[in-house]
């Protein structure tokens, strides 16, 4: 039996960010030092802290800067559920093989689903220019 792990996105930068302005500050680092020393810019690295989200290049970066390997900065990072369940496992609740005429059904019909796209208008005729 293996546990299945579950993320959640926002969980995770939530997390990094708080790790980052953790290290910087265990280094005495202030904004300024993060801009002039390491070239990055304060909204950039500000959103980096409040979680905004991060591009994998940048999460490289801050690697380098703080010489941390990346797996260790990411560890433990945006756990959201560990269930100790085998992956392969039925739901108990639910009758696989249950007779789909008794079923509820989960589709929405097609005018239950909202369009995609606006309306097409019209196009206006083209005005020749002299």
């Amino acid at each position: 039996m293996r546990e299945q792990v579950l993320y959640s996105y926002d969980k995770f930068l939530a997390e990094l960010g708080a790790k980052l302005r953790q290290m910087r500050l265990e280094r005495g680092w202030t904004y300024r030092h993060m801009i002039v020393k390491h070239g990055f810019h304060l909204a950039h690295w500000q959103s980096f802290e409040k979680g905004k989200g991060i591009s994998v290049p940048s999460l490289l970066r801050v690697c380098e800067v703080f010489d941390i390997p990346l797996e260790s900065l990411v560890a433990g990072l945006g756990v959201a559920v560990e269930q100790a369940k085998p992956l392969d496992a039925v739901d108990q609740d639910r009758d696989p093989w249950q007779d789909a005429t008794t079923r509820q059904s989960t589709k929405a019909l097609p005018s239950q689903i909202p369009s995609v796209r606006p309306p097409l208008r019209p196009r206006s005729p083209r005005r020749k220019s002299s």
